[in-house]
């Protein structure tokens, strides 16, 4: 009895998921190569204007204009358009004001919209503008709404781009060309289901990709005890000899024995990058205190503090490096620090002292650092690593050697990577190390072994992702036939299973 239900369960779960998991797994592939288009910040950074200290304010002046309540942490200067300009506060709340007045920037219009769009693509001609009133295919989130009604630039020329601004905020939200496209509906699309239909409905996509994963595991599961089962019955004649005799049964059973755990194991990790560690297996996941900031908000500066001139800063380093398209008011533990971008680099200045100074991390500054972070009460040991571990590390950027390891003798066990080039530490607790296992380890295979060796990664998941969509297939076909099989049996028969 038991076996049949199992049976059922597999078969009718695959007759729904089978292809889903197909598309999961080919897509996979795709996507190690193309992502879904987006809007870089150096793609933003590429088209700023240089700044020009005349005419730029005193520091003083700027911050005595501003209401008495705005935050100056986060505050940057760059020349998006032509006009310098301060930002204030985060995303979650900011203040952005032109350098050389008391006007709030910017006033958004369609001229505005139109201007950005022209020097967006200098080369190009705009051929046609879309006024947008509900999400699109390459706009599929549900936080674009508010940006609704949304101006879609098309351009000419064989690249086919296509730019997406906000008519309520001005900004870029999109900007696209047609090889772009072409890759995402054969990868992030399939793979993340970004159906605009489904996708600008947070809740409905999130719940879709959940029960999807639930489903799909337990319908993995019933493949496993029945792929044992049938090895089992037929162990005298011969070790692991499917005992099918169709085709594609046969190979269903073979795929799937052997490539069959990491269907599920993906599909797990893929419901991982989505949720938080169930708190029945893993405990009440506590949040994480100020203790994992390297340079926190208490920290910062007042903008009084900063001892350098800014203006002086960017005069001496559009002479010696090049021309300075932005700079962030920034601080490493209370230091405060100038970050002073170019269109090749980015140059970080010790803005204590009244001269031009690089400042560079040393060890006293990370020691420093890290009494700060256990403030003399919790014990802890400090591992300088000169090689990478599993969790100091990353296929998708090199991350600077030496590193120090400052694991927390405490409840959650933290643990802290510190270089002498990054600002905030690196942040792994018991729960973070199990979520990292759980996502990045099964689903994109981040584990030291392979991410060192990057052909062999390459060898390895492509064979993995072949062997998923080969179980998924054989599944596509069986529960094919086995619909066709439904519909050619008489309605008086009674319902058999055939193995």
């Amino acid at each position: 009895m038991l076996t049949r239900l199992l049976i059922h369960t597999h078969r009718i779960l695959g007759l729904l998921l089978c292809i889903l998991c197909f598309m999961w797994f080919i897509s996979g592939i795709v996507m190690i190569y193309h992502s879904f288009p987006r809007v870089s910040q150096e793609e933003r950074f590429a088209r700023q204007c240089v700044l020009d200290t005349a005419g730029l304010p005193s520091i003083q002046e700027i911050t005595s204009r501003l209401p008495t309540d705005t935050r100056t942490q986060g505050m940057s200067l760059d020349n998006p358009e032509g006009q310098a300009q301060f930002h204030f506060g985060n995303w979650r709340k900011s203040l952005d004001v032109y350098a050389d007045t008391n006007a709030v920037t910017p006033v958004v219009d369609y001229a505005l919209c139109e201007w950005r769009a022209k020097n967006w693509c200098p080369a190009h001609r705009i051929t046609r503008v879309d006024t947008l009133r509900s999400l699109d295919q390459w706009i599929p989130l549900a936080h674009y709404k508010q940006e609704l009604p949304i101006y879609k630039f098309h351009y000419d020329g064989s690249e086919g781009y296509q730019l997406y601004i906000s008519s309520r905020s001005g900004k870029i939200l999109q900007f696209t060309d047609s090889d772009e496209r072409l890759w995402a509906w054969f990868g992030a699309i399939p793979h993340w289901v970004y159906f605009r239909i489904l996708r600008e409905n947070q809740n409905l996509w999130t719940q879709f990709m959940y029960w999807s994963c639930y489903l799909g595991m337990f319908m993995c599961f019933a493949g496993f005890i029945l792929g044992i089962r049938s090895y089992w019955l037929n162990r005298r004649k011969g070790f692991l000899r499917s005992p099918y005799k169709k085709q594609w049964f046969k190979w269903h059973h073979i795929t799937g024995f052997f490539f069959g755990i990491f269907v599920f194991t993906w599909l797990l990790s893929g419901y991982m990058s989505m949720a938080p560690l169930p708190s029945w297996l893993f405990g009440e996941q506590k949040k994480r205190g100020t203790m994992r900031q390297g340079s926190s908000e208490r920290d910062a500066p007042t903008p009084a503090n900063y001892t350098l001139d800014y203006r002086h800063a960017i005069a001496g380093i559009n002479k010696t490096v090049g021309n300075v398209k932005q700079v962030e008011w920034s601080h490493y533990q209370g230091i405060p620090l100038y970050r002073l971008r170019t269109a090749d680099s980015t140059i970080t200045l010790d803005a204590s002292v009244d001269t031009i100074r690089p400042f560079r991390i040393t060890e006293e500054h990370l020691f420093a650092a890290i009494k700060r972070l256990t403030r003399d009460s919790v014990p802890y040991k400090v591992t300088r690593m000169d090689e990478y571990d599993n969790y100091y590390i990353s296929r998708r950027r090199s991350l600077p050697l030496p590193a120090y390891k400052v694991a927390l003798d405490n409840e959650a066990k933290d643990v802290y990577y510190y270089n002498l080039e990054s600002f905030q530490p690196m942040h792994y607790d018991t729960n973070g190390r199990w979520k990292r296992w759980l996502y990045r380890g099964l689903h994109t295979l981040d584990i030291k072994f392979l991410v060192e060796r990057p052909v062999l990664w390459t060898i390895v998941i492509w064979t993995l992702l072949l062997g998923g969509a080969a179980v998924s297939f054989t599944g596509i076909i069986l529960s094919v036939k086995y619909i066709i099989r439904l519909f050619k049996r008489p309605r008086t028969s009674k319902f058999k299973i055939n193995m």
